[in-house]
């Protein structure tokens, strides 16, 4: 313990006595990120995905790409241009806190060209501890596969996350124990390498020597350094996690009292937004900047140095520097609010999707959630078709009925003279005791003339001609007009065009890498994650609406209303309804304020 506390008050002394470098050093690097190494990164990594050929990618898919070798590249480019970002950042701080030859500590530019000439040795060493990091989890990840389609590859994934089988009281604790082995195994491989990049930055060591370097110092005191480095890293790293979470209560707080006119609110809310970056950006310093030090202060300590003095004069050079740096800051701080204020769009109009129907007050897919959602306000229905084994289209989202009536078959192994004698209603409620798992052609009889359809299609090889035979539905119903058909797979989507071109599709999106833009549907459904104002400016530049799933929160709704999204699937329509009527009364100036205090808190 006195050893923790010697360490945290040479890193807080060295904290204070450098901060100005340092802070010049830590702006110097967040706008050389965000203007030319992020770009940098992002354009590589897209590139690696066009080559690959997917640019929109669902959860299967995206597993499948991943065991490709321009996938395992893709893993492996990411991971290290994240390391490389915090080792370039974590180098300069670390070489502002060293002496050079000359007795002299480093100022920001130089430190910062002196990391620069280092640009290729830095992402050498991030790339090879990403890569021997995978390697070591790579057994245990197989491992956590095999033993989840083991117990749980025969249920419908979506039974899994809401019923809880036996099972997976199996699974949680085996995967449990294969996390902690590969947090153990990685934790004890990082701790191992932790003083590689002092080594490479203050002794001129190649990556490889430096690898090896560290392990020599490190070996037989692992755990000792793995808790001093675990301890700091949590206590710094918690302050800016707690600081949001605090901003975050007191600013929802103050914006629900805010007196005087709209103007003065926002003008107040700005002053706010512009507060919580910088404080940010001060927090982050401090987190990254004590974690630096922590690892300088170590790797001298493990060579045998005393730690320097501080009896020189800090270079004063760098303090118009670090204002100056501020200042720009701040001016970045006030062109993003003017941006955020920009990328609102004025859209107020959006569609009211029910998933399922009304899926929170009613079993879903069934004739009463249709019902219920439409009485509720929702424009269109969104529902799931699937086929049974002699050919009828019916609503049902599983590809099992174990979750709706407590049948294991598949959906495709069952009549449907069998399956409508099935109670589908009472897993949600005895109130709908007795709901039946209802066919295409019901539903669409009770929403004709009152809502759209919006019909994802659930393919499976089992069920060939479920694409040709819900076309084929939807032509003799005459409802072609008033249906949206969504799916997860362009190829999918295609198949349907090609039956029937006059038909709207939706390409739904859970996961995406690369391009979700340049798209032929008539709208693009995203996963909330996903959406963005570049998504939203995609679309209107691409000519296709933009729909965002699934939405369930009153302060969700307004921020995706307020970016602009067409559509949004909710499974409270009523909720959604509430809140596009409340927008409807609202004064210009009124919707700016709540446009900024939903994209805030």
């Amino acid at each position: 313990m006195l050893l923790i506390r010697d360490i945290a008050a040479q890193v807080w002394a060295a904290m204070k006595y450098h901060k100005r470098p340092m802070l010049a050093y830590h702006l110097y690097f967040s706008l050389l990120a965000l203007l030319a190494l992020s770009p940098l990164s992002a354009w590589m990594l897209a590139g690696l995905v066009e080559l690959s050929g997917y640019t929109m990618v669902g959860n299967e898919d995206l597993v499948r790409f991943l065991l490709t070798p321009t996938g395992l590249a893709w893993v492996i480019v990411s991971g290290s241009f994240f390391a490389f970002l915090v080792f370039f950042q974590s180098a300069g701080m670390m070489l502002i806190a060293a002496r050079d030859i000359d007795d002299q500590f480093h100022t920001a530019s130089n430190a910062l060209w002196l990391v620069l000439k280092r640009f290729s040795k830095i992402f050498k060493l991030a790339a090879m501890q990403v890569v021997c990091h995978l390697l070591l989890a790579a057994p245990s990840l197989a491992l956590l596969i095999v033993t989840f389609q083991w117990l749980l590859g025969g249920y419908d994934i979506y039974y899994v996350v809401n019923a809880y089988p036996t099972e997976l009281f199996y699974f949680l604790p085996l995967a449990s124990m294969l996390f902690i082995a590969i947090l153990l195994g990685n934790g004890l491989l990082y701790t191992s390498w932790s003083m590689a990049l002092p080594a490479m930055l203050l002794d001129g060591m190649k990556p490889r020597a430096a690898l090896a370097r560290s392990w020599q110092l490190v070996k037989g005191a692992r755990f000792r350094v793995a808790r001093i480095i675990l301890m700091v890293g949590l206590v710094t790293l918690s302050l800016p996690v707690l600081f949001t979470l605090t901003f975050d209560l007191l600013g929802a707080a103050l914006m629900a009292w805010l007196p005087g006119p709209a103007a003065v609110q926002v003008v107040l809310m700005g002053l706010l937004i512009v507060s919580y970056v910088l404080l940010a950006v001060a927090l982050s310093f401090f987190a990254i900047g004590a974690n630096s030090l922590l690892l300088l202060k170590l790797y001298l300590r493990c060579c045998g140095h005393k730690p320097a003095p501080f009896k020189e004069l800090e270079p004063r050079v760098t303090a118009p520097l670090a204002w100056a740096f501020e200042l720009a800051l701040a001016l970045l701080a006030i062109g993003q609010l003017t941006f955020i204020a920009q990328s609102f769009d004025t859209q107020e109009q959006v569609h009211n999707i029910a998933h399922r129907g009304a899926s929170w007050d009613a079993p879903e897919n069934s004739l009463a959630a249709i019902e219920e959602a439409i009485a509720q306000g929702a424009t269109h229905i969104e529902l799931d078709v699937q086929q049974t084994a002699d050919g009828q289209l019916v609503l049902i989202h599983d590809r099992d009925l174990l979750r709706v009536a407590g049948d294991r078959r598949a959906i495709w192994d069952i009549d449907y003279a069998e399956l409508a004698t099935l109670d589908a209603g009472s897993w949600f409620s005895l109130a709908f005791s007795g709901e039946r798992v209802p066919t295409l052609a019901e539903g669409i009889e009770l929403i004709r003339g009152r809502a759209q359809l919006y019909l994802e299609v659930k393919t499976a090889a089992a069920m060939p001609d479920l694409v040709a035979d819900t076309v084929a539905e939807l032509q003799r119903l005459d409802f072609v007009d008033e249906t949206i058909i969504a799916a997860l797979s362009p190829r999918v989507l295609n198949q349907v065009l090609e039956l029937e071109p006059d038909i709207r599709t939706a390409l739904l999106v859970h996961t995406a890498i690369g391009s979700l833009g340049s798209q032929s549907y008539d709208a693009l459904s995203l996963r909330d994650a996903l959406v963005s104002p570049r998504q939203i400016r995609a679309a209107r530049s691409g000519d296709y609406e933009l729909h965002v799933w699934t939405v369930n929160t009153r302060r969700d709704m307004h921020r995706f209303i307020d970016m602009g999204v067409d559509g949004i699937i909710t499974d409270v329509p009523a909720l959604l309804s509430d809140v596009i009527e409340e927008r409807r009364d609202l004064s210009r100036s009124e919707l700016l304020l709540l446009r900024m205090r939903h994209w805030v808190w």
